[in-house]
């Protein structure tokens, strides 16, 4: 029975549902007293023949509703309908002083349930009107005997349980729209996470508002609602004519133009201390239509699309997504890993092939040397070859943990080499302070390089072109503390944890199966550090311990 326009609303659905339900309600006490009061009452009085004529007239405007799905003039045409009949109850039964003048309040009450303020404001005029008609022509209306002289307080005693049940109503339509806005609010917030364009709308007078958009994940700050011009005052000086001028052409209602600017990102200000940092973006501004604006014509929709930010993105869908960037993180350095072993496996053939074909002509010390070189190249494929092996979670990753004696400074470093390819060819530096000298850390092997791996491959890629990471290792109380810190970054924003916490958790369960603790510190000016604790004092019974024991034990912290 609901309208179609209506049904598919989740605010305006519950609104539709129980005005039908009360209408039909109504229509159906009247059939079903009037045939109960002929046989056990006789014929009934004429105020019981107004009262289900009323009851009943509800339901052509329930057909009515149905059918054109017009809440408003629904609602109208009910309290409408209501005021004529409580005033021609009033005028029968003594005018100013009837029983019946009280309920003269309840139409204006029911129109409140209407959108339009017309409707309330007419109903409310009707009834005024309807009171002035009742206490003036009284005297030319045939009156009708009451039946009691308690029915004064029975239809006062109705009038207030009837009140509160509109009452009952209005503050459930309330909860009601207040759950539908926050709803509402809720998936915008999704939807504004998940895209890369800014939508603002700019009014007749300039004022700039935000419709939607990542805007602190792509420019950096949040607009106040104070700075209605901050769009025009961050764009480049060489870029604001042309912007003005597609402006004004849109106006004019022109077509959508499609054009690039620099503008400035960063919390700093025009005007303030400090680098200012530009980045292109792709504006494309287009004239409101009815639809899409409230206010009327000039006003002019204008997306931002960051153009740097489309060139870095990965042809892959799959990388996007957290699982995505750990195989992408592992495929790379497997890859570089790989080529190395291929380029040291072919040295080793080389070598032994010029053995092989010259070997009764070369002097000792030349076979020496021979043989230094192989050994050394076969190390080298060693190594490339463990730390691919250390990237493939097969069988181990469920084994027991096996602590033993490892030397971080020597993780570092093959850790370091592996990503070193990667690093140069995003433009990173990595920068490795470890003393020597350093005591052994009680990890298991295997785990504590893999999340080495993880978090210094991690950083490099994220902290941009120009940047380095740096990478410290010092001695505290209870064991080791390595910190891995982006420093000299091209950007306005320090580096943030945020957008890596899936590789970073994965890392923390590796460093907790091995005995680590992974944490965050931040400081002011420099933005969040990766810090890990590692254990150097040798404890019993560490060998056969389960992983899923230790995992539980040690849970990604974050401290600020």
């Amino acid at each position: 029975m609901i309208h179609p326009s209506a049904a598919v609303e989740h605010f305006s659905a519950p609104l539709h549902r129980s005005f039908l339900t009360s209408c039909f309600l109504s229509g159906s006490a009247a059939l079903f007293i009037l045939p109960l009061h002929l046989a056990l009452a006789g014929a009934p009085h004429v105020a019981t023949i107004l009262v289900l004529a009323w009851m009943l007239s509800q339901w052509p405007i329930a057909h009515y509703l149905s059918r054109s799905g017009d809440l408003d003039n629904a609602i109208a045409a009910s309290s409408g309908l209501f005021a004529f009949f409580v005033a021609t109850i009033c005028m029968m039964t003594g005018g100013d002083s009837s029983f019946a003048l009280l309920w003269l309040l309840v139409p204006p009450i029911e129109a409140a349930f209407a959108s339009s303020r017309r409707v309330t404001i007419g109903i409310a005029a009707l009834c005024c009107g309807l009171f002035g008609i009742v206490s003036i022509f009284t005297s030319h209306v045939p009156q009708l005997m009451i039946l009691s002289p308690e029915t004064r307080l029975i239809a006062t005693a109705a009038a207030l349980v009837y009140t509160g049940m509109l009452a009952v109503r209005i503050s459930l339509d309330r909860k009601r729209a207040r759950a539908a806005v926050a709803a509402s609010e809720t998936l915008r917030r999704r939807v504004c996470d998940n895209i890369s364009e800014i939508f603002c709308e700019i009014a007749q007078d300039g004022r700039v508002s935000v419709i939607g958009g990542p805007v602190r994940k792509v420019l950096g700050f949040v607009p106040s609602k104070t700075e209605a011009d901050w769009l025009f005052h961050r764009l480049h000086v060489a870029d604001r004519p042309s912007f003005l001028s597609r402006l004004a052409d849109a106006k004019e209602g022109h077509e959508a133009s499609l054009f690039q600017v620099r503008f400035r990102i960063g919390d700093n200000r025009p005007g303030d201390n400090g680098q200012a940092v530009y980045r292109g973006f792709e504006l494309m501004m287009k004239p409101a239509g009815e639809q899409d604006s409230c206010d009327g014509s000039g006003m002019v929709v204008l997306t931002l699309r960051d153009v740097e930010a489309d060139k870095t993105l990965p042809a892959d869908p799959e990388i996007g997504t957290e699982k995505g960037r750990r195989g992408n993180i592992r495929w790379n350095i497997i890859e570089e890993a790989g080529a190395s072993v291929q380029a040291q496996m072919s040295e080793i053939v080389d070598l032994a092939t010029m053995v092989e074909t010259r070997g009764k002509s070369l002097s000792e010390g030349s076979l020496h040397q021979t043989a230094q070189r192989i050994r050394s190249a076969g190390n080298r494929s060693s190594e490339s070859l463990s730390a691919i092996l250390d990237l493939v979670p097969g069988e181990a990753a469920r084994a027991a943990t096996d602590l033993c004696n490892v030397d971080v400074a020597d993780c570092l470093r093959h850790s370091s080499h592996l990503i070193y390819p990667i690093a140069e060819r995003l433009r990173v530096g990595i920068e490795i302070n470890a003393d020597p000298d350093l005591p052994n850390a009680l990890v298991d092997r295997k785990r504590f390089r893999q999340a080495l791996h993880l978090i210094l491959s991690e950083m490099v890629e994220t902290t941009g072109a120009g940047g380095s990471v740096k990478v410290s290792v010092n001695p505290v109380e209870s064991g080791l503390e390595l910190i891995l810190t982006a420093v000299n970054r091209q950007s306005s924003t320090n580096w943030s944890s945020e957008g890596s916490q899936g590789v970073l958790e994965q890392a923390s369960d590796l460093l907790a199966q091995s005995g680590s603790v992974l944490d965050f510190r931040s400081a002011l000016g420099q933005g969040e550090s990766v810090v890990v604790a590692i254990p150097v004092r040798f404890e019993r019974n560490v060998r056969g311990t389960t992983v899923g024991a230790t995992a539980t034990a040690r849970q990604l912290a974050r401290t600020a």
